[in-house]
């Protein structure tokens, strides 16, 4: 169950590099690799991956960034059908204001874990 935490660091304890220890937190380390890998980088599984940075100079609103969502739930049924998700692009920040116009973008992915009867979520943001 143990596996590398990241970025990585070495360890007195854990063997080479500090380890995850709580299922949760191993899970949600999945969850990232999973978004932030592009199809193709894995090695060994070239299908891995949503490749969210493939959408970082793609014009928003476009049917490129409204795809990412299906790419997501396909993703997550492959490779973590376990968890039930669900993914929306924020498109105002906490003012109000847009963040397309700000040359910004946040992509929220929820996750819920019900075996282990939690919920979770991975916001990642993409600026100029």
């Amino acid at each position: 169950m143990f596996q590398p935490k990241f970025p990585l660091k070495l360890s007195d304890t854990d063997g080479a590099y500090s380890s995850i220890r709580e299922l949760k937190e191993t899970i949600k380390q999945n969850v990232v690799i999973l978004l932030s890998v592009s199809p193709g980088e894995w090695p060994g599984n070239p299908q891995l991956g949503v490749g969210v940075r493939r959408f970082l100079f793609a014009n928003y609103p476009s049917q490129e960034v409204m795809q990412v969502h299906k790419s997501i739930k396909d993703q997550f049924a492959k490779f973590l059908p376990f968890l039930e998700v669900s993914s929306e692009i924020i498109e105002k920040d906490s003012q109000g204001r847009s963040l397309a116009d700000q040359n910004q973008l946040k992509l929220v992915v929820r996750y819920n874990i019900p075996p282990l009867n939690e919920s979770d979520y991975v916001e990642i943001g993409v600026a100029e």
